[in-house]
């Protein structure tokens, strides 16, 4: 008897600011399928909200929390999945699920 597996499909996005982008990532995880997207250089700060309905959002602001550098994960809601410990420094920052 085989098994049948889904296709996780993963795609990184390199923002220089997530806020502006939210339309047309709306369209690239819809028109794409993608099941979890990447993200550098959000520049969230702890004032920052930002969503995607259909998908959760992990995320490490720069740790001066000035708009600049950061990282998200947008995960599907149907994926199980655990946040780890974050890691922030001023020349990376990290998240981690």
């Amino acid at each position: 008897m085989s098994k049948s597996y889904k296709t996780l499909r993963i795609a990184h996005w390199n923002a220089n600011g997530l806020q502006n982008d939210r339309e047309e990532i709306k369209l690239f995880l819809s028109h794409n399928k993608i099941d979890i997207l990447l993200v550098s250089e959000t520049h969230f700060t702890a004032k920052t909200y930002f969503s995607i309905p259909g998908y959760s959002l992990c995320h490490k602001n720069h740790p001066d929390d000035r708009a600049h550098g950061g990282t998200t994960i947008l995960i599907r809601t149907t994926i199980q999945y655990a946040e780890q410990l974050h890691y922030a420094k001023p020349e990376i920052q990290a998240t981690i699920i």
